[in-house]
């Protein structure tokens, strides 16, 4: 009777052992994370004193954060109403980027993945955008085609925003950023 119970407490050590650490590294970590408005960082994914979680997420992953000098990724999964992205929706990308030498702005699949769209284009840089007179960003995301600032997105389904800012002192000051200075992410419509 002794061996069957050590037995199953060996059992259930070892599989509620696996089944946290799995869970530990399966996502981002909650450590670490910067919320700003509808955009998430972790400003310190690429710096030398990445906690031991960050590290374990990108040792698994193909994900390659930006250094901390070089930049900062901003994901965002959910619109400003707190609905999240889905390929069936129209959105509007308005506002200003913070100061920076450069940004791109893509579309991903939940795990970082680019998509295969019919197009071949997933991102915009601040060298291809149309600017209006004042400077602002407006960029229409949507699965269908757009006048202006389009951005393909798939048929259906959820998706990320992923902002990158590459030489910006954003990077180091990401938790003191307002979201009026990053894009805000509107839902026009869904079909």
């Amino acid at each position: 009777m002794r061996i069957l119970d050590l037995a199953y407490i060996l059992g259930l050590g070892a599989g509620l052992g696996l089944v946290s650490a799995h869970w530990a590294v399966a996502g981002r970590p909650a450590v670490g994370k910067v919320e700003v408005g509808s955009w998430m960082a972790w400003p310190g994914s690429g710096s030398r004193g990445v906690d031991p979680y960050m590290r374990a997420y990108l040792a698994r992953g193909v994900h390659l954060p930006l250094g901390a000098g070089e930049g900062v990724e901003l994901i965002a999964e959910r619109s400003d109403d707190g609905a999240h992205l889905d390929g069936r929706c129209r959105y509007r990308l308005s506002g200003n980027v913070p100061t920076t030498r450069g940004w791109t702005l893509g579309v991903t699949d939940g795990a970082g993945r680019p998509f295969a769209l019919p197009l071949d284009r997933a991102s915009f840089s601040d060298a291809e955008i149309v600017r209006g007179e004042d400077g602002a960003l407006s960029i229409v995301a949507a699965a269908a085609p757009q006048s202006g600032n389009w951005l393909p997105l798939p048929a259906a389904g959820r998706f990320q925003f992923r902002l990158r800012l590459y030489d910006t002192p954003v990077s180091s000051q990401t938790g003191e950023t307002r979201a009026a200075n990053l894009p805000r992410i509107a839902r026009l419509d869904c079909r």
